[in-house]
């Protein structure tokens, strides 16, 4: 078992005895997945709203909040995928759900980047230059980068069969 998936058992005490009675741990998990739903969700809508209704000051506790949000999702996803469970194998990804997500993301990210950036650049058109240039730059590594997970899970799989 890796450090990291040790990490997280421990964050979740998941060797806790609770867990051993097997309609509480499904229940239990069932609050969990809407707690932490509900979490990402209040999260997403304030780092949007943020940095439009409360300035710079917004913009920093946004940006915290989107940065906590990445963080979580990705350690949940991280340890879901060491226990050989991946959610984009058995679920659509373009959701309206996640469209919700993305346009909130992407609101926060943008009232952020404006609010904190164009304020203190002399050219605020470079500053929307450079975040474009950016956007593509980075949605292109994220593609890469998820084919090749994609590719090695794959390998992985075949590896077991």
């Amino acid at each position: 078992m890796s450090v990291f998936v040790k990490a997280m058992r421990v964050t979740g005490g998941l060797d806790d005895e609770f867990y051993r009675d097997e309609r509480q741990r499904d229940v239990w998990n069932e609050a969990s997945a809407v707690g932490y739903q509900l979490f990402l969700w209040v999260g997403l809508v304030a780092a949007a709203v943020l940095p439009w209704a409360a300035g710079t000051t917004g913009a920093w506790i946004g940006l915290g909040l989107l940065l906590e949000s990445v963080v979580i999702t990705t350690c949940t996803l991280a340890f879901a995928r060491h226990r050989r469970v991946d959610p984009r194998e058995t679920g659509k990804l373009l959701t309206p759900r996640a469209v919700l997500a993305l346009a909130l993301y992407l609101t926060g990210a943008l009232g952020i980047i404006g609010r904190l950036l164009t304020p203190s650049s002399d050219d605020p058109s470079a500053t929307w230059a450079g975040v474009a240039v950016g956007m593509v730059v980075g949605g292109t590594a994220a593609a890469i980068g998820l084919r090749a997970k994609r590719r090695r899970w794959l390998q992985a799989e075949a590896a077991d069969d």
